[in-house]
C-alpha cells in the first residue's frame, strides 16, 4: 500500500531550494571607497561631467563607470563592458578599454563580496521556500478560530507578503 510522506516532500523541496538558491547567495556585493584600486579588481569610477552651463555654486555632476582595473598609476586603464539587447533572443556585449587621468576622477570604489548581505539573502530564500512548501502541504499558520477551517491562511499569506515586500526594498537597488 502506497503512503504519502509529507515531510519527505518537504525535505525534497528544501533541498531543491538550497541548490537553486546558491547562485543567488554568491551575488551580493558592496562598494568600498578607496584611494588606490588593485590591478585585477572590479571598480566603479565616478567621473565628473563637464557641461556648457556652469553653476559655480553647485558641485559637478558625475557618471559612474564600472570595469576591471588593468593598470593603476597617474592614468587608470580599465576594461568596461556595455550590454545591449537586440530583439528577443540576441544580446551584444561590447568591451572597451578606457583610460582616465587620476586627477580627473571624483572617486574610486572597489567591489567586494558582502558576507552579511549574502547571509540575509540566503536566510530569506530558505524561509520563503520553507513557507511555500508548508503552504503547499496544507499547513496553516496563525491562530485557530472557533470553528474548523476558520483563520490561519490569511495570516500566513499576509506574513509571506510582508516578507517579500521587505526583501524587495532591501535588495531592490
Amino acid at each position: 500500500m502506497w503512503r504519502s510522506d509529507p515531510f519527505g516532500a518537504l525535505r525534497r523541496m528544501l533541498l531543491a531550494s538550497l541548490v537553486c538558491g546558491m547562485p543567488l547567495v554568491s551575488g551580493c556585493y558592496t562598494y568600498r571607497l578607496v584611494e588606490e584600486a588593485p590591478v585585477g579588481s572590479v571598480a566603479r569610477l565616478r567621473v565628473p561631467i563637464q557641461s556648457a552651463i556652469v553653476d559655480p555654486n553647485s558641485p559637478p555632476e558625475t557618471v559612474a563607470i564600472e570595469g576591471l582595473i588593468i593598470s593603476f598609476g597617474d592614468t587608470i586603464s580599465f576594461e568596461a563592458s556595455n550590454r545591449q539587447v537586440i530583439g528577443a533572443f540576441r544580446e551584444v556585449v561590447q568591451y572597451d578599454t578606457l583610460q582616465v587621468a587620476r586627477d580627473g576622477l571624483a572617486s574610486i570604489e572597489v567591489r567586494e563580496f558582502s558576507r552579511a548581505r549574502s547571509v540575509v539573502l540566503g536566510v530569506a530564500v530558505a524561509a520563503g521556500t520553507a513557507g511555500l512548501a508548508l503552504a503547499a502541504l496544507g499547513v496553516e499558520g496563525g491562530e485557530a478560530g472557533d470553528r474548523p477551517g476558520e483563520g490561519g491562511t490569511q495570516s500566513f499569506t499576509a506574513g509571506l507578503a510582508v516578507g517579500v515586500g521587505a526583501l524587495g526594498r532591501l535588495f531592490g537597488r
